[in-house]
């Protein structure tokens, strides 16, 4: 029998956390994030700054003046 494991996380915040850094090691920017996004609202759920802080976790704009 095989079994799965899978990580579980307690909140989007920590997985997101695990996310970033994972991507770190591997692409090369400076800042990618991960967000929330309702179509009203995007909310900077984490935010990854690799030399210069372009985009701040906590970042919150109207859906229409993100691009």
């Amino acid at each position: 029998m095989t079994e799965l494991l899978v990580d579980a996380y307690e909140t989007i915040e920590d997985a997101a956390d695990h996310v970033l850094e994972l991507i770190s090691k591997f692409v090369d920017v400076n800042t990618f994030f991960i967000a929330r996004n309702d179509k009203r609202e995007v909310n900077i759920v984490r935010a990854f700054n690799r030399d210069e802080v372009v985009l701040p976790t906590g970042f919150e704009t109207l859906y229409g003046d993100s691009f």
